[in-house]
């Protein structure tokens, strides 16, 4: 009783603040307390991401066994020539399409048909009727396949969740490959519609979109140094830039 008594009368003792610091230290502690608890959540998050990161390591470890397996990195994690091609593949799959590039599928078709088998990497719509293809491009066509399936194996082989055949379906699409191969050939627009049950504007997105293929696959054949590919997509991209799906006044988007 007597510690509270001469604590009582210290706590009476003390001056009163001045009437103009009063508002600011109410401030300060405001302040104090903000930082306070900002701090905090700052830990929390950083923890949260730790906890995530390390949940994450098994997955990227695995990629980058698969990355190394299929000569994207060497052994010390050094990105190779066929990894800095992938870098550069930016509008489709960069796995399939680097692998369709180094088995030199697009090398052993003509331009149009070059064009036509990448509007498979491009094109993104589940629902398309089946196009008819025969010849050098229908061949092509199922290398890619092969190539996308032996990508989903190695995956599967390491661990991942992945599919073989699911992986093809959803990284090659060829609804549009009948009518980009029709378009690169000077067939007007009008009539390449009647190749497919694609709505007018997906195929023209799709070939905008695909334009922008032809540029990342120059870019890989210049990393490479392969002038003949260089060319070839020079070419199929001056097939399908024309007429009204470059139009400005459509005012679409490669987006």
């Amino acid at each position: 009783v007597e510690a509270c008594n001469q604590l009582a009368y210290l706590v009476a003792a003390v001056p009163p603040l001045p009437t103009a610091v009063a508002p600011r230290l109410r401030a300060w502690h405001a302040l104090l307390d903000a930082r306070r608890a900002l701090t905090s959540r700052v830990q929390a998050l950083e923890h949260g991401l730790s906890d995530a990161n390390l949940r994450q390591m098994p997955d990227f470890e695995t990629r980058v066994e698969v990355l190394k397996t299929m000569g994207y990195l060497d052994q010390d994690r050094t990105v190779t020539l066929k990894g800095r091609v992938a870098c550069e593949i930016a509008t489709g799959d960069e796995l399939v399409g680097t692998e369709i590039i180094f088995a030199g599928v697009l090398t052993d078709v003509p331009p149009e048909e070059a064009v036509a088998l990448l509007a498979a990497l491009v094109f993104q719509e589940k629902n398309a009727s089946p196009p008819e293809l025969s010849g050098s491009l229908k061949d092509a066509c199922q290398r890619a396949k092969d190539l996308a399936f032996a990508a989903g194996e190695v995956q599967m082989r390491h661990g991942l969740a992945v599919a073989p055949g699911e992986f093809v379906g959803a990284t090659l699409r060829f609804g549009l490959t009948e009518v980009v191969h029709e378009w690169a050939r000077g067939t007007k627009f009008a009539e390449i519609c009647q190749f497919t049950d694609v709505q007018e504007g997906s195929i023209v997105r799709t070939i905008v979109r695909l334009d922008e293929m032809c540029r990342d696959v120059r870019n890989a054949a210049r990393i490479m140094g392969d002038s003949a590919l260089y060319e070839k997509m020079e070419a199929a991209s001056a097939a399908i830039k024309r007429d009204i799906v470059f139009s400005a006044s459509l005012y679409v988007s490669g987006g």
